[in-house]
């Protein structure tokens, strides 16, 4: 059996469904590097959805360093380790901790559009395997809205989670 990445199955996911399924789970890898041609006004609305995209993302992730301290802390000043507080604060904190790992292979699994450079430290586990730059412009809108639809799915699930 071939070896597929997650990347590549991410991609044969969306391709395969027309943008409407829901694709697999940080840093973003965006930033435009140098390209010497115009954008279509497809490409630059695929581009602006991924620049939101990475604001969204960075504050999900401040979002979610917060509730996690915020869970740690009232689950050290439990009283005892054995109640049923202590038992519920360490589901939740568990919920979160999936959301977190959940987060970070979202991030390491993002594609650069066409033109864009990679604007992060290579030590953060992600693919650069798969190039997607022979996708149409609207194809590429499509793949950052699935990209999105991503992490928007996350952040609904964070905002159920509660102490």
């Amino acid at each position: 059996m071939k070896h597929i990445d997650f990347t590549e199955r991410r991609v044969a996911l969306w391709l395969s469904t027309a943008g409407l399924a829901a694709l697999a789970l940080s840093a973003l890898a965006l930033g435009t590097g140098c390209h010497n041609h115009e954008d279509s006004p497809t490409l630059k609305e695929a581009r602006a959805l991924n620049a939101e995209t990475e604001t969204l993302a960075r504050e999900f992730g401040n979002r979610l360093d917060l509730v996690n301290e915020e869970f740690q802390t009232l689950l050290a000043a439990t009283e005892s380790a054995d109640s049923l507080d202590a038992m519920r604060l360490r589901k939740r904190l568990g919920e979160v901790e999936a959301l977190a790992a959940a987060y970070q292979a979202w991030g390491a699994n993002q594609v650069l559009l066409p033109g864009a450079t990679c604007n992060h430290d290579h030590g953060d586990g992600h693919n650069h395997g798969t190039s997607l730059d022979e996708l149409s412009d609207a194809d590429h809108l499509e793949l950052q809205k699935a990209i999105r639809g991503e992490l928007e799915g996350l952040m609904s699930k964070l905002d159920n989670v509660r102490p």
